[in-house]
């Protein structure tokens, strides 16, 4: 009897098992693919009222979202031949949207540190950046040259990003101010230019859609060499795939590998000219 019940056991749990495996993974047959973004951080991804050729509806809004990272997204959704859905996520929740099942794909300039290695899986990286200093360019630190020059500069990031461990390195090392962070990076523009704020430390391209669509700051510091110790996983942008999405993962590392150096760079420089418009 025994064995027949240890028989019966071992049955029932590879039902459950093959169930299970059936349910883990992206399901290509739906026919769409839900990304995730914050729409609030040019040039990489931004809200706009009123459709173009650039941008794509926000999904359930009557809303539209544009940058490099929505270009991302359109190809990769097409090159799945599926429909694409973007949805506005804030930036602190876009990790759970993704391991709650409510998006498929994190696709906001998001950088693969180890902590969220931890409930992700992370594509090879599909942009990177140097960090730059951004300042009021009428401001005490318009004419600085060296980052010890930020000593007593009140420095602010953005919650939740290696921009806010920046201005805490630049705290600790150079003697400047950290200031409580930020939600988003338009706030950010907002203490510099009304004097809140001194300064801020973001990607490039971020900071020049700053400049861009406001000429009241300027990057003060655009260096080569690593000032701010950062690791290369904090340079490198990449793609938040849930965690048992091993199909999905290799497929978008696929697409991303089709996707030469002449292409991102076109696709950046289109989405800092737009952010600004």
């Amino acid at each position: 009897m025994k064995k027949v019940l240890s028989l019966f056991a071992v049955l029932i749990a590879a039902v459950i098992l093959v169930a299970c495996n059936k349910a883990q993974g992206f399901d290509f047959e739906k026919g769409y693919i839900v990304v995730g973004m914050e729409a609030d951080y040019p040039p990489f991804n931004w809200e706009e009222g009123t459709s173009n050729d650039y941008n794509h509806p926000i999904y359930g809004t009557d809303r539209f979202v544009a940058g490099y990272d929505v270009n991302v997204a359109k190809k990769i959704a097409n090159d799945l031949g599926l429909e694409l859905r973007i949805k506005s996520v804030p930036w602190g929740s876009l990790v759970p949207a993704l391991t709650t099942g409510e998006i498929d794909l994190i696709v906001a300039g998001m950088s693969p540190t180890e902590d969220r290695k931890i409930s992700v899986n992370f594509t090879n990286p599909y942009y990177i950046s140097n960090h730059v200093v951004v300042v009021k360019s009428s401001g005490s630190y318009a004419d600085i040259t060296q980052i010890g020059q930020l000593n007593n500069a009140k420095g602010v990031g953005q919650i939740g990003t290696i921009y806010a461990d920046l201005v805490d390195f630049t705290a600790q090392k150079y003697g400047a101010v950290a200031l409580p962070v930020r939600d988003t990076v338009p706030f950010i523009v907002n203490d510099i230019i009304g004097g809140s704020a001194d300064f801020t430390i973001v990607e490039k391209p971020v900071a020049l859609g700053m400049i861009k669509a406001n000429a009241e700051l300027k990057i003060v510091l655009d260096v080569q060499e690593n000032i701010f110790e950062v690791s290369n996983e904090d340079r490198e942008l990449s793609i938040g795939v849930r965690k048992g999405d091993d199909d999905l993962l290799n497929r978008v590392n696929a697409i991303l590998e089709k996707i030469d150096a002449n292409q991102r760079t076109t696709w950046m420089e289109q989405a800092v000219n737009n952010s600004a418009e």
